[in-house]
């Protein structure tokens, strides 16, 4: 019984040391934020590029504007500069 135990811990072990943690998105990863023009006012901070913001609200009365909170990651910062500049 003591063998069993022992066995299935170790497979449990094994099994969660090579498992993916999902890794979650914060409205503060992203440089673009929308925001609606109707009652609910909210902004939707999902966007990577002042392009896509404006194309995805294109027609529903929203207006895009540089996240005030966003925070880039080290490896990507020059770039992100660089294309929230065009």
């Amino acid at each position: 019984m003591r063998l069993l135990i022992l066995s299935l811990f170790l497979a449990n072990a094994a099994l969660m040391s090579v498992a993916d943690p999902a890794s979650a998105q914060s409205p503060t990863s992203y440089p673009w934020c929308s925001r609606s023009g109707d009652r609910d006012n909210y902004n939707n901070c999902y966007f990577t590029s002042k392009e896509q913001c404006q194309k995805t609200q294109a027609g529903i009365g929203a207006f895009c504007f540089e996240n005030p909170y966003y925070r880039p990651s080290p490896s990507g910062r020059a770039r992100t500069r660089q294309s929230t500049r065009q």
